[in-house]
């Protein structure tokens, strides 16, 4: 693979490199271009002086038909949440990009809305009611200060009939405060786009309260719109009163919802078979064991979860229990078939041999929902560091790319998509930041796509140059020979802890 340098960054394309402009609307690499190439999508023009500019951070992709849509932080804060969130959209299987940010949500969005800025956000397609439905979490906090507590009111939406025309924020919930209750994290949303189901067009929020973080944990909640996001029932937590954080909830073709979580005991699942009107207890899903990532890195630790149309659900996250000594992570993968309720064991997604001194971070799977069994189509994006054991000052962040074609058994040569980055050139916010998730789709025949963060150098006057970028026209699905095998996993290692705020 040859690599040059572009604005300070190496963009690979597999022989190709090029560097982009960014304009109102994106029509492609500035040089001919093929897929494999990469573009940058969205740039942060705020300047309030307070948050970090021009950064950009932490996104979301979600998939329908040829239209893709990417939501992620614009003008992060050192002490949590950013001025506002943007959107970039493609309807034409990524080709061109339109770009642009929340109206009516925060004290910089265009017209102003009722909190002062936002974090968090993830997207989904409701097709019953045609919409894009972007989730994001309010933050009220107005101070600098990187020790300022800033609060969280709530979990709101906005909605759009094509991605590129916005409503105002929408409320889900307000959190009022207390001196045990601080407010909410992570919050994620998905709608029922099957026609089978009882509950076809119902969308599902999830997040947690943090509450205190000794004595209480992160109590998960729950809400659920039957009108397609415009209103939403009362909040009402799980059978159990689960604590833990970062779950993504997925629909089934018949109607239930099972949400994967990070708790205390690693990852585990629970449902509603009733359209969210009441939530079951967790069952396990795997243990986390995971690396310490060097550099005081904020990368994305927490595990990607997608679903196919046969409701097969796919969960990746980065996993050290294949390293001798659990000296870096792997990326990993578990499945389930439609119930939620059972899991296959842990397999090492091989990306590079166990013996290399690579470190992968984290990042975003996405599934072709037209395929299942032996011949569902896997595209796999992460963050990664080539040598696990560096610093500060010699960390070189990369991302990275991989793909399956029957089902996950087997996967193709790792590409290299964007880097090396310092991670000086990365937003600080409790940790060099390209955000603690990354989401990823796949055009339905077609190609997987995910915005991603790359830091490069800034331009004069500013100190970061952090814009969001996606891979053009989407990063070919293609099989390999290597397979993926729970062989070799270590028994005797420490899980990781659940992660705590994370806004």
């Amino acid at each position: 693979m040859r690599r040059r340098r572009a604005g300070g960054l190496l963009i690979s394309s597999g022989g190709a490199a090029v560097a982009v402009a960014l304009a109102g609307l994106l029509a492609g690499p500035a040089a001919a271009g093929a897929s494999g190439s990469v573009v940058q999508v969205s740039s942060d023009p705020y300047a309030n002086p307070r948050p970090q500019h021009a950064t950009e951070v932490e996104p979301d992709t979600a998939a329908v038909g040829q239209s893709v849509v990417s939501v992620f932080q614009a003008g992060r804060w050192d002490n949590g949440c950013s001025d506002d969130i943007g959107w970039a959209t493609s309807h034409n299987g990524g080709s061109t990009w339109a770009h642009g940010f929340l109206p009516g949500l925060t004290a910089f969005s265009r017209p102003k809305g009722p909190f002062y800025r936002a974090s968090d956000p993830s997207v989904a397609y409701n097709a019953r009611f045609g919409d894009w439905v972007a989730s994001s979490l309010p933050c009220n906090g107005k101070s600098a200060r990187p020790n300022a507590y800033v609060p969280d009111p709530g979990i709101t939406v906005n909605l759009s009939p094509d991605g590129t025309t916005w409503g105002k924020a929408i409320v889900v919930a307000r959190v009022p405060l207390s001196d045990h209750q601080f407010g909410t994290d992570k919050n994620w949303v998905t709608c029922d786009n099957s026609t089978a189901s009882r509950f076809y067009g119902n969308c599902y929020m999830e997040w947690d309260v943090v509450a205190d973080q000794v004595a209480h944990g992160e109590l998960v909640m729950m809400s659920t719109s039957s009108d397609g996001g415009r209103t939403w029932s009362p909040a009402v937590s799980t059978a159990t009163k689960l604590h833990a954080t970062g779950g993504e909830p997925v629909a089934e073709p018949d109607g239930t919802v099972v949400v994967p979580i990070v708790s205390q005991s690693g990852i585990v699942a629970f449902r509603s078979v009733n359209g969210g009107r009441t939530w079951g207890s967790p069952v396990p899903v795997a243990k986390i064991f995971q690396h310490f990532s060097a550099g005081n890195l904020r990368g994305p630790s927490f595990p990607s979860v997608t679903v196919n149309d046969a409701g097969t659900i796919y969960i990746t996250w980065p996993d050290c229990r294949f390293r001798p000594s659990c000296s870096s992570n792997d990326m990993v993968m578990t499945t389930s078939a439609r119930d939620g309720r059972t899991w296959t064991p842990v397999r090492r997604i091989p990306i590079d041999p166990v013996t290399t001194a690579a470190d992968h971070l984290g990042g975003g799977l996405g599934v072709d929902p037209m395929t299942a069994g032996s011949s569902a189509r896997l595209g796999l994006f992460y963050y990664f560091y080539p040598r696990a054991a560096c610093t500060v000052a010699t960390c070189q962040l990369e991302v990275g790319y991989i793909s399956s074609i029957d089902g996950g058994a087997r996967w193709s040569r790792s590409r290299l998509i964007a880097g090396p980055m310092k991670l000086t050139q990365l937003a600080n916010a409790f940790g060099h930041m390209v955000g603690d998730y990354v989401g990823a789709a796949v055009i339905p025949g077609g190609n997987a796509f995910a915005a991603f963060a790359v830091g490069g150098i800034p331009a004069d006057g500013q100190a970061f140059s952090e814009p969001m970028y996606e891979p053009y026209r989407g990063e070919p699905i293609t099989g390999g020979s290597v397979p993926a095998s729970a062989a070799g996993a270590r028994r005797d290692l420490h899980e990781a802890a659940m992660p705590r705020i994370t806004r």
